[in-house]
């Protein structure tokens, strides 16, 4: 549900009120959701149906504006996961569109903010800390964060422009370790790691290390 709520406020799927709902639209959320949940969890397989299903749904409108959409919760989504990209397939789009807010997205995930407007209301706050980088303030601010899938991109966007440190990190881990999140985990786990190393602590990153194999031995017995 918490993923829901996020992508919901991402890209408004559903429309407001009780009137009717296309049924592109309540596929388009669901498949979305799952999308996500998949990525996030690490099932390649299912992300790769359901990022297909949802592709599908929202070329139901044959409207660039909705199609867009799915490439764009595709790099949002990896984005999340420290993978980073052009997303190129959404570029492709660009001169088809006309809503502010699909190209908000694509210059954040895509690494072409230029002002305030190039990135969506919901990570602005965040964005305006980098103006003076203080980690500090940074992780206060995420750590009030309540959507996981939020904390995540928010995290992941302090990371790219070098605002962080590894309670950064740590934060983005505890948020999805509690969604059961475990290839997220990993990446974050990884950071940290990298974190550890990189300034000489030893006995952090011993810690990680550990942590960090617990999570895989777990994931194969999952899957035996």
């Amino acid at each position: 549900m918490k993923v829901l709520l996020s992508v919901l406020s991402l890209f408004i799927l559903v429309s407001c009120g009780a009137g009717h709902i296309p049924t592109w639209k309540q596929n388009a959320a669901a498949d979305t959701v799952n999308f996500i949940e998949s990525s996030f969890i690490g099932n390649e397989s299912y992300a790769s149906k359901y990022f297909d299903k949802m592709l599908e749904d929202f070329r139901m409108t044959v409207d660039p504006d909705e199609i867009v959409k799915a490439y764009l919760t595709k790099c949002i989504t990896e984005f999340a996961l420290l993978e980073y990209s052009e997303c190129r397939e959404a570029a492709e789009m660009l001169p088809l569109l006309k809503n502010k807010d699909n190209i908000a997205y694509y210059n954040f995930v895509s690494g072409k903010v230029r002002n305030a407007e190039d990135i969506p209301e919901k990570y602005r706050d965040t964005a305006g800390i980098l103006d003076n980088c203080s980690v500090e303030k940074a992780n206060s601010a995420l750590s009030s964060e309540k959507d996981p899938t939020a904390v995540l991109i928010k995290a992941s966007f302090l990371v790219k422009n070098g605002c962080y440190n590894a309670e950064t990190a740590g934060i983005a881990v505890n948020a999805a370790s509690k969604e059961g999140w475990k290839k997220a985990v990993l990446k974050y786990l990884a950071l940290q790691l990298s974190y550890f190393e990189k300034h000489g602590d030893r006995q952090n990153a011993e810690f990680i290390k550990k942590r960090m194999e617990l999570v895989v031995s777990e994931e194969l017995s999952d899957n035996k």
